[in-house]
């Protein structure tokens, strides 16, 4: 943190898939960084389900959207300070109002 105010790693390393292609437990990523005095910001979160773990796609269509919004609340839960995205407007209908700060 003496020269980074955050990091941005790919979201595996801080939600993995399991072998049945579904998400894993998070990691320790998140816990490390924040004791380090640095922000997460992972990448990149995508709506199709091409992108999405197999437990939240919608149908076979790989270019379908599948469960965007679940996916994104597992990463808020794990503590993400914020997620690079192709899909503002169905990130910010998943998380609903943010408080002001």
């Amino acid at each position: 943190a003496r020269y980074a105010n955050g990091v941005g790693p790919e979201k595996s390393l801080v939600i993995a898939r399991q072998a049945d292609g579904t998400l894993a437990a998070p990691s320790p990523f998140v816990r490390n960084a924040h004791a380090a005095g640095l922000q997460v910001h992972p990448w990149t979160f995508r709506r199709e389900n091409m992108f999405l773990p197999l437990s939240l796609w919608s149908g076979g269509d790989p270019a379908t959207p599948g469960d965007f919004a679940a996916e994104i609340r597992a990463f808020v839960a794990a503590g993400v300070d914020g997620i690079f995205t192709d899909n503002t407007p169905q990130v910010a209908a998943a998380l609903g109002p943010l408080p002001r700060r």
